[in-house]
C-alpha cells in the first residue's frame, strides 16, 4: 500500500504532506503521545460546551503540557514533523523553516503541523472516535 499525499492551502502557500512510512509513523506517534498525552487527555476528556469551560480545559491542558515538556522539546517535535513537507513544490528544510514561518507567517506553522497530524493520523483518530461512539451506544442500550 502506498503513502498518500494531500495538499492544502495555508496562508499564501500550498503545502503537500505525504504520509510517513510505517516506522516513522509509529515512532512519531510514540513521541507525540509522550509529549502531548497528558494534555490531550485533559482536553479530550472535557465535555462542557461553554466558553469558560473550554478555556479552563485549555488552560489545564497547556499547564500539564509545560509541566512535563520543555519549550525546546515541543519546538523540536513540531520542527521534526514539519521538515520535509513541500511548500509551493519545495521541501521545507531546517534552514528554510525559519525563513518560511518567521514574522507574520508564524501562526502558519501550527496549521501545517495540524495538517501533518491529520494526514498521518486522521484515519486513526476517526477510528477511535467511531469506537468511542459505539462503546457509548452499547452502554446506553
Amino acid at each position: 500500500m502506498s503513502c498518500e499525499t494531500l495538499t492544502e492551502t495555508i496562508g499564501d502557500h500550498e503545502f503537500s504532506v505525504t504520509q510517513w512510512s510505517a516506522q516513522k509513523s509509529i515512532l512519531m506517534k510514540f513521541k507525540l503521545i509522550k509529549t502531548f498525552g497528558s494534555a490531550i487527555s485533559i482536553l479530550a476528556g472535557h465535555n462542557e460546551d461553554s466558553d469558560s469551560g473550554q478555556a479552563e480545559a485549555l488552560s489545564a491542558g497547556l499547564s500539564m503540557l509545560f509541566k512535563h515538556t520543555s519549550p525546546e522539546e515541543l519546538l523540536n517535535l513540531m520542527t521534526e514533523c514539519v521538515i520535509g513537507v513541500a511548500c509551493d513544490g519545495k521541501r521545507i528544510t531546517p534552514s528554510s523553516f525559519n525563513e518560511l514561518f518567521s514574522g507574520d507567517n508564524l501562526l502558519d506553522v501550527y496549521k501545517v503541523f495540524a495538517f501533518v497530524m491529520r494526514t498521518n493520523y486522521g484515519n486513526l483518530m476517526k477510528g477511535q472516535l467511531a469506537e468511542n461512539f459505539l462503546t457509548k451506544i452499547k452502554v446506553n442500550l
